[in-house]
């Protein structure tokens, strides 16, 4: 979130912080207690800035009752959530968006001459590029996604890749790739809540401690990845390169996105 309601002086009342969840799919309740608890607030403090009890923002937060439209309205704004912050809760607070199942999103994409082409088109200009869903499982790929990030074909999801061993030996910042990671994954997992790609996503992560450190660490979401802020990484000769990423939507219903990973002289952090 990038702007803040007044945080209250130290001592001035005690309150009880909501237990921060770890790697779980997103609820409503949940989230809007985590962000009044980012934000320093007791409960009282919190329904006073947007003009209504307390009693309801606890039967909001413990999942008892759903706020009203213009009641969320009313915390987004009273609250100074963020754009993503606030697409996020209106998209907790509507019915879940449902994905197809992986296996038939990668036959719709082998079934597609077109898409096959891009990749290959992208591959002649030496830029990596991938298939894949909201969550980052990958569902095709040229050859140079694999020589740029080594193991990420086994392991099949661009996102579990993040947290593996592999990217480890690759990203140069693997800590700030880790939190943006769990910040895009918050917000496709509350759109597509109830998809089977969320439950496998949240069992897969849950027993990796980095995912499960990042994932209470902080209650920010994101929709993508800003064009400002490039991945840094070393090449097959250990050389640094920094990639502009980019996800394209718009195919098949948002279900399946372009990631390209478009190679440029370095400009990360000074290397030691």
């Amino acid at each position: 979130m990038n702007e803040r309601i007044a945080r209250p002086h130290k001592g001035r009342q005690r309150r009880r912080a909501p237990k921060r969840p770890q790697v779980s799919i997103p609820e409503l309740g949940t989230t809007i207690a985590w962000i009044r608890d980012d934000l320093g607030l007791t409960q009282n403090q919190a329904a006073a800035a947007v003009n209504f009890s307390a009693v309801h923002l606890g039967r909001f937060e413990r999942g008892e009752s759903k706020p009203p439209p213009d009641t969320l309205e009313g915390i987004i704004s009273g609250w100074r959530l963020d754009k993503a912050m606030a697409s996020h809760l209106r998209e907790l607070a509507g019915p879940a968006i449902m994905l197809a199942p992986p296996d038939a999103l990668r036959s719709y994409v082998r079934a597609e001459k077109s898409l096959r082409l891009n990749l290959e088109r992208l591959q002649a200009r030496a830029i990596p590029a991938a298939f894949v869903d909201p969550f980052g499982n990958l569902l095709a790929h040229n050859d140079l996604l694999t020589t740029a990030f080594p193991g990420i074909q086994d392991i099949g999801s661009t996102s579990i890749w993040m947290f593996s061993d592999h990217s480890k030996a690759v990203i140069v910042d693997p800590e700030g790739e880790g939190s943006l990671t769990v910040a895009m994954l918050k917000s496709a997992l509350g759109r597509h809540r109830s998809s089977a790609q969320a439950k496998e996503l949240v069992s897969t992560l849950a027993p990796i401690s980095d995912a499960r450190r990042l994932w209470a660490a902080s209650v920010n979401v994101t929709r993508g990845r800003d064009s400002q802020c490039p991945l840094h990484a070393y090449d097959a000769n250990h050389s640094p390169v920094s990639y502009q990423l980019a996800l394209t939507d718009g195919i098949l219903a948002h279900h399946i996105q372009l990631l390209t990973a478009t190679p440029e002289g370095y400009s990360g952090p000074e290397l030691v």
